[in-house]
């Protein structure tokens, strides 16, 4: 009977997620989150905003303190530089929480040292996560095995979740956490080539986005490396090895990759910088 009981009470403490900042990550991942059967609630000053989530049973308000107090599970979707600040002001309301900070570049520690009393996990993932095909690499204190369980229960809402130490944070923020603009930017590029050659722009689009997700689907279920498959498409004097000759020229591996690496050292930048304020 205890047994039972203990386990209600544990299921009922996951049930109430409070996003303290309703911009664009909160929004995404509130819509997730309630569809996996928890009750949400979304902050952000400005209400309005975010008076279309009201639709998927999702309550908004503005008031930070009342939206940790009424939560078990408090995630935090604020810039950087407002974390900490915005830690101490409901510090009083999240101890003994699970709390979970998908901001850039803000390590665990300052976290715990902000909020002494509660159960941190550090996070990060993208906007995809508002179709439930987000990646969200995330560390814990300590690497407690039961938070990371805890902590992976609920981000599996969100997509593909994948445990990591935290020194791999920073980098994955460059990587997935921003990914999708880089992805979406090569999309653009492959519709506005094919508006170039004439084709109806939804056409376009749909064989561009298409072609993307197919692409990605065959790597993850296939098991090849990329250059494995990249080189069953390209075929002697046929016609995409003089795309891929134009793509090598104007060095756009090199490119992606460069964006990667400067978006890495922007959020050691920030890390730094915070750090600083904080001593």
């Amino acid at each position: 009977m205890f047994i039972k009981i203990f386990l209600i009470t544990y299921r009922y403490k996951l049930t109430v997620i409070s996003i303290i900042g309703g911009g664009t990550i909160g929004s995404s991942i509130a819509i997730p989150l309630k569809r996996s059967g928890f009750e949400v609630i979304v902050t952000r000053r400005n209400t309005a905003v975010l008076k279309h989530l009201e639709s998927y049973g999702i309550s908004v308000m503005s008031d930070n303190k009342t939206a940790s107090k009424e939560a078990d599970v408090v995630f935090l979707t604020l810039k950087p530089v407002d974390i900490i600040p915005e830690v101490r002001k409901i510090e009083e309301n999240i101890r003994g929480k699970l709390l979970i900070s998908m901001a850039a570049a803000i390590p665990l520690k300052l976290i715990k040292d902000a909020a002494p009393h509660s159960i941190v996990v550090r996070a990060m993932t993208n906007i995809a996560a508002k179709v439930g095909a987000g990646f969200t690499p995330f560390c814990v204190d300590d690497g407690d095995q039961e938070v990371a369980k805890r902590a992976s229960s609920i981000l599996s809402a969100l997509g593909e979740v994948y445990l990591v130490e935290e020194k791999y944070m920073d980098a994955l923020t460059a990587l997935s956490g921003s990914g999708p603009a880089y992805i979406l930017t090569i999309i653009e590029a492959m519709m506005y080539g094919g508006l170039k050659l004439g084709l109806p722009r939804d056409l376009a689009l749909k064989a561009s986005y298409q072609t993307v997700m197919g692409s990605a689907k065959l790597l993850a279920e296939s098991g090849e490396h990329p250059s494995e498959l990249k080189e069953k498409v390209i075929t002697p004097g046929g016609t995409t090895i003089d795309g891929i000759y134009e793509l090598e020229d104007a060095r756009v591996r090199t490119a992606i990759m460069k964006a990667i690496e400067v978006s890495t050292m922007k959020a050691n930048k920030i890390s730094e910088s915070i750090k600083k304020l904080e001593q």
